[in-house]
């Protein structure tokens, strides 16, 4: 989810761990909200909260888990929440 009880320049994403036993971590991802593509991607480790220094007003997120072998799963897109 993305946090939209605080109104900073910060954005918030959670979710929950994955239960894949091969589970390395995850990468957040974002692009403008006229991009076709993502645009950057950041990898966050095995975490279930990170805070970005960019607005949520701005571009559109996502995140996705990354297994030992360096695959990655389809990114999801967060939902509001608190």
């Amino acid at each position: 989810m993305i946090v939209t009880s605080n109104l900073t320049n910060d954005t918030t994403l959670r979710w929950q761990r994955g239960d894949e036993p091969d589970l390395a971590g995850y990468e957040v991802l974002w692009r403008e909200t006229t991009a076709a593509e993502w645009q950057r991607v950041i990898p966050v480790g095995d975490v279930t909260e990170v805070t970005i220094d960019l607005s949520k007003d701005n571009v559109f997120f996502g995140v996705r888990a990354v297994g030992r072998d360096g695959h990655r799963s389809p990114v999801a897109f967060p939902r509001p929440g608190s």
